[in-house]
């Protein structure tokens, strides 16, 4: 393909002429046969390319002249450069056509063309181009080679010359890596890239460096330099033999300390250990490894990082009278309308050793919160231990604004305030903060004036004559007479025993030869409950004075809810009972009847107008079951959802026996029983509350009736025992008999004295005061 390319080059240069022109015969052989090809295809013409390095074009040009190198090791990005040599030791003369390289690239092109003479030879110059630079492509990877052709004319045959031999450049990754540790231990080589060394002891912290150097490329490298500007170090060299890590021989890592023993050109590794002055600190390392010609190398870099001591400060706040003092008072007090000056003292606590001092402050921004000043005060220097006072006077001498005072308090109250500083050292990247202590200033409330008494002294005292007692007569005491508390009279009690009919009591045991005897059950007691309609309704007309029932069942009922027992009535349970004792009704109409009567609202319910609100109102219902809800429901003490229990009669005295009992007096200075407070309660408990008296009025006035009737039976008694006296115990007159005419006669005649007879055993004798 090249003899095709090179053919068409020429018809071209030549104008298709080749083939008819004087210097061929005419005979004249195909193109591809005058274009012969190779090193030696033209006896006595030599044509060499050679490869060098250099710096420079320049360079270049001097160097290719000497040089017979035909490899050169280069990498990516490098630059070199071709050299093209051609001399002509045959006997005749010829003529220099194209010159072509790098797989059919031109290089020259001399058409018509160059005579070279006989014994004549062309070296390689800048100028006439046979000097030619060629870059390295940044994807290179392998090996480039190349070889040159020179077509020349001799005799009138074109001969297509090759270079003597191929050229190449050996392509080569040189790198290198390198890691720069640290940590505070002196003789080893940390793997740590960070580290704290703060202010210990009231020293500096020490920070140690390790630098680690390996050869990751496919070269040897031999030449090293380092630089750590935060170290000082600049261009550190180093020479170090590393061969390849893939390599089995040589070294292929090093790693330096600043106790590492190098040749003398290495002192800089004393540098790798490090007083830390800085707050913070980012160490980089900056290595540079070449090969033993120093033309091929690599550089890396790696950083480590170091943090020291911040600084610390302690500020404190005082009052002070005048712009030019600093009082030790934390707290002050006066009037309203005082003024007042403060001062603030910022002392360096970095480290305590007053013989070390470190940790140099040297700008200070103070902001007041009793003014709202702010001001920065540069280039004062405190060390550690050392204070700086700041007053008023202190910022106008240095022309910076006076924010300390002086503060006005025109108002009574406790006026607290504070101060804050930042303190910085900018070399070495100091930065602390404090709030100082909070002054406290009182300013008292102003009390009116008090006028001063004036005074007058008292006049001089005289002391009366001394008096002389005159002693009195003894006092005679009559001795008190004892008189005997008149004996209280007992007031009658009367108790009243039921007849048989209501509910009779619960009786006690009676005590009989075997022990305690079982009560004995009253066979003609009612059931309890009174489950007849018709005594519900007898039961409530008997109360509210309708009629007089005569109907035993009746009678039942009457004394059933006169004296609490439970109706059976479920209407009455439903409706008023459970409402009257707090149960929650499950009937709705019990719950509207009894709900609305207890509010005060009139019941739209026709039976719960009857039933509920007649009662309370007081107006008698007619209504059968409202009868019965509303009697036994006012009456009975007790729930009617209650269990009944069965009636016990108790062994009583016969019917109409009235029992006295004396009451016990009651003892002198006893105190009076007192009403208990009704509890407050809800609109249920209100109502039991009414319902409850209203039993009770109807109890006393039951009482109160029982004694008006028992005073009217003692009045009837009392008037039979008069009328029938029974017969005299004294004779006073005879007895006449029927006859009126004898008895008149016998009370107009005188009767002669009758002796007197002997009383007999049950008689009394006359009282002397009658006649």
């Amino acid at each position: 393909m090249l003899g095709a390319l090179l053919v068409a080059l020429l018809l071209t240069s030549f104008g298709g002429g080749l083939l008819v022109s004087p210097l061929h015969h005419a005979s004249a052989a195909s193109p591809a046969a005058l274009l012969r090809q190779g090193p030696d295809v033209l006896s006595g013409v030599v044509f060499t390319k050679t490869v060098i390095y250099a710096a420079t074009l320049a360079d270049a040009g001097a160097a290719c002249q000497a040089s017979t190198t035909t490899t050169v090791v280069a990498a990516a990005g490098d630059t070199v450069y071709y050299c093209y040599t051609i001399s002509n030791a045959s006997d005749q003369p010829v003529t220099l056509q194209t010159l072509f390289d790098d797989n059919g690239a031109a290089v020259v092109n001399w058409a018509p063309g160059a005579v070279l003479a006989p014994g004549e030879t062309i070296l390689p110059a800048v100028a006439t181009g046979l000097v030619r630079p060629v870059t390295v492509p940044a994807n290179a990877t392998t090996d480039i080679i190349a070889r040159a052709q020179w077509t020349v004319e001799q005799a009138g045959v074109l001969y297509l010359v090759e270079s003597q031999a191929a050229t190449t450049i050996d392509i080569v990754a040189p790198q290198v890596e390198a890691v720069l540790t640290v940590n505070g231990v002196s003789t080893t080589c940390p793997t740590t890239t960070g580290f704290a060394a703060p202010i210990a002891n009231n020293a500096y912290g020490i920070a140690n460096y390790c630098l680690t150097l390996r050869n990751r490329g496919n070269i040897t490298l031999t030449n090293h330099l380092v630089s750590i500007p935060a170290l000082g170090i600049v261009e550190g060299a180093l020479v170090a033999t590393l061969t390849p890590v893939q390599s089995s021989v040589g070294t292929q890592t090093i790693s330096i300390t600043h106790a590492s023993l190098f040749q003398p050109s290495a002192a800089w590794t004393a540098a790798l250990s490090q007083t830390v002055q800085h707050a913070a600190l980012t160490v980089s390392a900056f290595v540079t490894s070449t090969d033993a010609t120093g033309r091929l190398g690599a550089s890396a870099v790696s950083v480590a990082k170091v943090t020291g001591s911040t600084g610390n400060i302690l500020v404190t706040r005082y009052f002070a009278e005048r712009p030019d003092q600093c009082f030790r008072d934390l707290e002050d007090a006066g009037s309203p309308g005082l003024s007042t000056y403060y001062c603030v003292v910022i002392q360096n606590t970095s480290a305590t050793s007053e013989t070390n001092p470190i940790a140099p402050l040297t700008t200070h921004e103070l902001t007041d919160s009793a003014t709202g000043g702010r001001v920065i005060i540069p280039n004062v220097t405190i060390l550690s231990t050392e204070r700086l006072t700041v007053t008023n006077q202190f910022l106008a001498d240095r022309g910076l604004p006076q924010i300390l005072g002086p503060v006005r308090y025109p108002q009574s109250g406790v006026f607290v305030s504070t101060s804050i500083v930042t303190s910085t050292n900018p070399t070495f990247g100091y930065r602390t903060s404090a709030t100082s202590n909070s002054t406290s200033l009182t300013i008292n409330t102003p009390q009116p004036d008090t006028p001063t008494p004036t005074y007058t002294p008292w006049p001089t005292f005289t002391p009366l004559p001394t008096f002389t007692p005159i002693p009195l007569p003894p006092t005679f005491t009559v001795e008190p007479t004892w008189t005997a508390a008149p004996t209280p009279t007992p007031s009658p009690t009367v108790v009243f025993i039921t007849t048989p009919g209501g509910l009779p009591p619960t009786a006690y045991p009676q005590i009989g030869p075997g022990g305690v005897a079982a009560p004995t059950v009253d066979p003609f007691a009612p059931p309890p409950g009174g489950g007849d309609p018709f005594a519900q309704t007898a039961t409530a007309a008997v109360l509210f004075g309708f009629v007089t029932p005569a109907d035993p069942f009746a009678q039942t009922a009457t004394a059933q809810a006169i004296f609490g027992a439970p109706p059976a009535d479920p209407f009455a349970q439903t409706a008023t009972a459970q409402a009257l004792f707090g149960v929650p009704p499950a009937d709705p109409f019990a719950q509207t009847a009894t709900a609305q009567a207890l509010f005060g609202v009139p019941p739209a319910d026709p039976f719960a107008q009857t039933a509920t609100a007649q009662a309370l109102f007081g107006v008698p219902p007619a209504d059968p079951f409202a009868q019965t809800a509303t009697a036994q429901a006012l009456f009975g003490p007790d729930s009617p959802l209650a269990p009944s229990t069965p009636g016990v009669v108790a062994v009583l005295p016969p019917p109409g026996v009235v029992i006295t009992v004396t009451a016990t007096p009651t003892s002198p200075g006893q105190r009076p029983v007192e009403g208990a407070t009704p509890p407050t309660g809800d609109a249920a408990a209100i109502f039991r509350a009414i319902a409850g008296g209203a039993a009770a009025a109807l109890a006393l006035a039951g009482i109160v009736g029982g004694v008006v009737l028992f005073l009217l039976l003692a009045g009837a008694l009392a008037g039979v025992s008069v009328g029938n006296p029974g017969p005299p115990p004294y004779d006073l007159v005879e007895d006449p008999g029927g006859d009126v005419a004898v008895q008149a006669d016998l009370l107009g005649k005188p009767t002669a004295p009758r002796s007197p007879a002997s009383p007999s055993q049950d008689e009394e004798e006359w009282p002397a005061s009658l006649p």
